[in-house]
C-alpha cells in the first residue's frame, strides 16, 4: 500500500476518479436543486433526494404527492430512482396507483421502472389491478416484470392472476414460479411438474419448492374437509 501511495500513476488515477465523482455530485446537486427548493417551500427541507427516507418515515401524503409529480421532471436518472424509492415509506394501500402507472409506462429508464415496480410490490397501491395484468404481459416492462409478478400474486385475485402468471412463465420463470407456488391449485402443480425435467439451477430449486408448497396447501385443505365431514 505504501508503494501505491508513492506511485505517481496511482495517485493520478485516484485524483481523476475523485474529480469524476465530484463532477457527478455537482451535476446531481444542480439537477435536484429546483425540486429541493419546492420541497423546502412546502415545509420539507432536505439536503438531497436520497436522504428523504432518513428524514420522513412514514412519508407525509403531501410529500408523496410532490415526489410523484416531480419524478418525471427530474433530469438525473439516479435522482428519479431515489424519488421513487422514497415512496416505499408510504403505508400500504395509501397510494393511488393511477398516479404511478403513467410514469412507469412512459419512462425509458429501466432502473426507474424497477424502482416503481418495487414500490408497487411493497406498498400495494389502489386502483391498479387491471394495469398490473397488462404490464406484466408487456415485454417492454423489462426486468421489472419480476417484481410485477410478485405484485400480481399479492393484489390480483387468484382466478385472474394464475392464468396470467402461467402465460408469462416462459419469459420470467423464476418470478412466476414463486408467485404460482403461493396461489396455485392442483392444475398449476401439474404444470410445474412438467417443467422440472428441463429446468436447471435456481429454477429447478424454485420449482421443487413451489410444488411442495402447493401440495402442503392441498393436503391442509383436504384435512380440513375430512374434519368437517359428519
Amino acid at each position: 500500500m505504501q508503494q501505491l501511495v508513492s506511485d505517481p500513476e496511482y495517485l493520478a488515477r485516484r485524483a481523476e476518479k475523485e474529480a469524476r465523482r465530484q463532477q457527478r455530485a455537482e451535476r446531481i446537486r444542480q439537477a435536484e436543486a429546483p425540486f429541493l427548493v419546492v420541497l423546502a417551500e412546502a415545509g420539507f427541507p432536505i439536503p438531497s433526494i436520497d436522504s428523504i427516507r432518513n428524514h420522513f418515515n412514514p412519508l407525509p401524503p403531501e410529500l408523496a404527492s410532490l415526489l410523484i409529480e416531480w419524478i418525471p421532471r427530474l433530469e438525473d436518472p439516479g435522482s428519479q430512482q431515489w424519488a421513487a424509492w422514497a415512496l416505499l415509506a408510504m403505508p400500504k394501500r395509501s397510494i393511488d396507483g393511477r398516479l404511478l402507472t403513467p410514469i412507469f409506462d412512459t419512462t425509458t429508464n429501466d432502473e426507474l421502472k424497477w424502482a416503481l415496480a418495487d414500490v408497487i410490490d411493497q406498498t400495494r397501491p389502489r386502483n391498479i389491478e387491471d394495469w398490473l395484468i397488462v404490464a406484466i404481459r408487456d415485454r417492454r416492462s423489462g426486468s421489472a416484470r419480476n417484481l410485477l409478478a410478485s405484485a400480481v400474486a399479492k393484489m390480483v385475485p387468484a382466478e385472474r392472476a394464475v392464468p396470467v402468471l402461467l402465460e408469462v412463465f416462459e419469459d420470467v420463470p423464476l418470478a412466476a414460479v414463486h408467485s404460482l407456488g403461493k396461489m396455485g391449485d392442483s392444475s398449476v402443480r401439474d404444470f410445474l411438474v412438467t417443467q422440472q425435467p428441463s429446468a436447471t439451477g435456481p429454477l429447478r430449486r424454485e420449482l421443487r419448492q413451489a410444488i411442495a408448497r402447493i401440495e402442503r396447501r392441498l393436503a391442509k385443505t383436504l384435512r380440513k374437509a375430512r374434519g368437517a365431514m359428519p
